[in-house]
């Protein structure tokens, strides 16, 4: 896929996730919680029944995108979460959040930096810090843990940090052209956020 026509994709989903928000409401800022003493796995993305996140999107135009994420249904293992124009599954195992349309983790356990799993998108997901401190229009976040995302078909990188009780507050896709020089860069920031925690698969 070339940069133009990424580019032209990433926008068009984005359209729609405005009219999404507007529709919906969007997500107010809430209070940003106590890091926990301990963060499971599942602290990182809260998957509970209308959880949802707002975030400030930039493509590199002038001014920014709104996008809302919601947690459409939870049955205690499936998770259907709302992006954009379409809906991802996420199953949730007692390792973590898995993603079987893809056979490859959104995040998983045991979370140390160095440790390495099986990706979306073909790439391979690596945690680069779980120290991470992160500002944000939600408010400030620490203790926060970064998952990086390299290769696969797109030859993408993904770096996302998720927050203790609150779940992915950045997101930064970074794209290279095969062709030319080119870079294409879309981050995501965290604006508001309203959720519950995820109730934990017995192990």
């Amino acid at each position: 896929m070339t940069l133009r026509a990424f580019s032209a994709l990433l926008l068009s989903a984005l359209t729609v996730a405005l009219w999404i928000a507007l529709a919906a409401g969007c997500v107010g800022r809430s209070s940003v919680p106590a890091r926990p003493e301990s963060v499971d796995v599942f602290d990182l993305y809260p998957l509970h029944e209308g959880n949802a996140w707002s975030y400030d999107v930039d493509t590199g135009e002038p001014s920014t995108t709104l996008a809302v994420t919601r947690v459409e249904s939870f049955d205690g293992r499936f998770a259907d979460v709302r992006t954009a124009s379409s809906t991802i599954r996420y199953e949730v195992r007692p390792e973590g959040i898995y993603l079987p349309s893809e056979d490859a983790w959104v995040i998983r356990s045991p979370l140390r930096a160095g440790e390495q799993w099986s990706g979306r998108g073909g790439r391979a997901a690596r945690v680069t810090s779980t120290a991470v401190t992160l500002d944000t229009p939600a408010g400030n976040f620490r203790g926060c843990v970064e998952v990086r995302e390299e290769g696969g078909k797109l030859e993408l990188e993904v770096r996302t940090v998720y927050c203790p009780r609150v779940g992915p507050v950045s997101v930064t896709s970074t794209m290279r052209s095969n062709v030319s020089d080119r870079v294409l860069v879309v981050s995501a920031l965290l604006r508001g956020f309203s959720v519950s925690p995820t109730p934990v698969p017995d192990r």
